[in-house]
């Protein structure tokens, strides 16, 4: 019931992930001294998580996804150190698509 099962086929894996659907909301939006750096809160079905931050990065070399000069976003969730490693407080599987909701409401925000 809780965690993944070894059996099951990353096949089947990703027909669960695609039927998963999120109704993200941006909820508030904060400049940092840094640029590059976005903090938000967003609404995720009904749940508030806050203090995400949005980084915008230039890809410095070429890779199979991203060519050198590109510019790529990654979403960090809010974390807590616990010993030596640090562990995300909340977090949900951000696709693609989900991404680029988020940037959309991010600069009708701004």
């Amino acid at each position: 019931m809780f965690g993944t099962s070894k059996e099951v086929k990353a096949e089947e894996q990703n027909t669960e992930e695609q039927k998963r659907s999120y109704d993200i909301k941006v909820e508030s939006v904060r400049a940092t001294k840094n640029d590059s750096i976005i903090m938000l809160d967003i609404d995720v079905n009904g749940v508030k998580i806050k203090s995400c931050m949005l980084k915008e990065a230039t890809v410095t070399k070429d890779g199979e996804k991203h060519k050198k000069g590109d510019t790529v976003y990654f979403l960090n969730f809010p974390s807590e150190k616990v010993g030596d490693k640090y562990y995300n407080r909340a977090w949900f599987p951000v696709s693609n698509d989900n991404l680029e909701d988020i940037l959309n409401q991010v600069k009708a925000l701004l």
